[in-house]
């Protein structure tokens, strides 16, 4: 049997429905391989990955959307751009003496023997279709690929398209918005932000200039200072994508707006605000291709017990799960790490979001709207008529929310939600504080979270090291005749000289036990939780922080810089 007749067989069982058209275009497109897959993901005969797994499956090798991983750029990793675009390949990783490449035909033994040659490593190869594969072509090795470069040359033309005058006025500034020169800017840096795996882009009026600087891995970087005149025009573009009002720029303004390169969509939420030297932009990046991919709760750096902990409470019918932090700390992607764990066709699930960051096809998503009335308790409320069986809350701001949100989980609902509290049982006082009675409280509480975001060591420059005497003594007990080897990151290319690339979570989890709600009820202060807590294992934040400066990935400095002293919980030798 070929590949074409296994892949035909193997959708066929997938999406029994569509069986008539699965065969009737198999036939006509039998001859022609790549155009029946084509054909068959334009008509949604059935998940977009779903199929293309499918397809690999009956290649014999695996699937991976490389719109979800942060590929190489530099010489000799990756490979150049005019083979790359001809045989529609790319390196999505390269480690040691073999590279991972994803190509539209990896059966062909001689388009991999010339890869590898190009190389000078092996090649194991991996499917994607050839759509994605230009789009991230496009996207990290195209002619943006050198941004510094590139912004240089469109500052260049801005001279031209200016004149000798100086933008003042509205008029001014409608007559440039739309120049290919402000267009190619704002992608420029907005594919900055992409590839460098920004959260936030700020843009910032100063006296003599202009200045863009990014959120990357939780800290910001200055990227580019552009020229003054140019700051107007580059924020009434931002407003005229998000359909705000240009002509305003005394007042805050929110909006948002999408941004397709190929077949990648990213949308970014966008706040103005008037500062001293003019409006101030910043653009949160929502809903990237390389988030959603860490959507899953095993991805996330979870200990494997504090991991089936949190699988063991939202695993339960009802009751309440509180994952908390400050913002940034990633709390909405663990929210959707448990849907993605629950998510099945038998259960309605229902989320209240401001914004969505993530659009999941297979659950029900609500925007929050305050501006015309739609508040969190209003639609929460409203669901609670629509027979949800679990209800994702974005964040709980005010006691109405609260309220609704507890009685939810008293009559049989499981809700996930966040609030912003330091450690994981000020969460239980604070829902009383709110005003939530604590009879409430402790019977719904199932569980509660607490996390940080830490930079993780770049894999490609990481090196281990020996810690001095002094360095341990502050996290460590009874460690001084204990070899310990710790993890850093030299500086390279990948990483952009920094020792870091991407992050990880640490935790802090709380599953309440009876004893504890029985504290609940009396009003007990937090101290007298947390001691109850140590008696069932709590483990404080720095503690999960230091194991994981001791496996190597991230270090002694990320962890203290995002924890508090937590002597009752040093790491002690055996």
């Amino acid at each position: 049997m070929n590949n074409v007749a296994t892949f035909v067989e193997s959708l066929r069982r997938a999406a029994p429905a569509q069986a008539t058209l699965i065969d009737s275009r198999a036939a006509l497109l039998e001859a022609d391989p790549p155009r029946l897959l084509e054909d068959l993901l334009e008509r949604g005969v059935l998940d977009r990955n779903r199929l293309l797994q499918l397809w690999a499956d009956s290649l014999g090798v695996a699937y991976i959307n490389p719109t979800t991983v942060a590929v190489p750029t530099g010489e000799p990793e990756q490979l150049p751009i005019d083979i790359a675009r001809r045989v529609r390949a790319i390196v999505l990783h390269s480690l040691g003496e073999t590279a991972t490449v994803a190509m539209a035909d990896p059966r062909n033994p001689r388009q991999i023997d010339s890869l590898a040659k190009i190389l000078g490593k092996s090649v194991s190869p991996v499917f994607a279709p050839a759509g994605e594969i230009g789009a991230v072509i496009d996207m990290y090795l195209g002619p943006q690929g050198d941004i510094a470069a590139n912004l240089d040359s469109v500052c260049a033309a801005l001279p031209t398209l200016v004149g000798a005058r100086e933008i003042k006025s509205g008029a001014d500034v409608a007559d440039l918005v739309d120049s290919r020169a402000i267009i190619e800017l704002l992608n420029s840096i907005i594919l900055t932000a992409y590839r460098r795996r920004a959260s936030d882009i700020h843009l910032e009026a100063r006296p003599e200039n202009s200045r863009v600087r990014m959120r990357i891995d939780g800290d910001m970087e200055t990227v580019m200072e552009l020229p003054r005149a140019v700051h107007m025009t580059l924020v009434a573009r931002i407003k005229l994508l998000c359909q705000l009002d240009v002509s305003q720029t005394r007042l805050p303004q929110d909006g948002a707006f999408e941004l397709a390169f190929g077949p990648l969509n990213t949308s970014f939420r966008v706040s103005t605000l008037p500062s001293l030297y003019g409006e101030k932009a910043v653009l949160r990046v929502l809903g990237s291709p390389l988030n959603q991919s860490m959507l899953n709760l095993s991805t996330l750096g979870f200990g494997q017990a504090t991991l089936e902990a949190v699988k063991r409470v939202i695993s339960r019918p009802n009751g309440i799960l509180i994952v908390c932090g400050p913002t940034g700390s990633g709390k909405t992607t663990t929210l959707y790490g448990c849907i993605n764990e629950l998510s099945r066709p038998d259960l309605n699930i229902t989320t209240i979001e401001d914004p969505v960051e993530y659009r999941l096809p297979e659950i029900t998503q609500h925007q929050v709207n305050s501006a015309i009335g739609l508040t969190f308790a209003k639609v929460l409320r409203s669901i609670m008529r629509q027979d949800p069986d679990v209800i994702l809350i974005g964040e709980i701001r005010d006691l109405e929310t609260a309220l609704i949100a507890t009685e939810a989980a008293l009559t049989g609902h499981l809700v996930l939600t966040t609030l912003h509290t330091n450690n994981a049982l000020q969460a239980v006082t604070r829902l009383v504080e709110i005003g939530v009675e604590p009879y409430l409280v402790a019977p719904t509480t199932m569980g509660v979270l607490s996390q940080r975001l830490v930079r993780r060591v770049c894999a490609s420059c990481k090196e281990a090291y020996v810690p001095t005497e002094a360095e341990l003594a502050p996290h460590f007990t009874g460690w001084a005749d204990v070899p310990v080897k710790l993890y850093r990151g030299r500086g390279c290319p990948r990483c952009f000289g920094t020792g870091y690339s991407g992050r990880v979570g640490i935790y802090e989890f709380v599953e309440v036990s009876e004893r504890m709600r029985e504290l609940i009820s009396e009003k007990q202060s937090v101290a007298l939780l947390i001691e109850e807590a140590k008696q069932v294992g709590r483990r404080s934040l720095r503690y999960d922080g230091l194991k994981k400066a001791l496996i190597g990935w991230t270090t002694l400095e990320e962890v203290e810089r995002n924890t508090q002293p937590d002597v009752d919980y040093m790491p002690v030798a055996n």
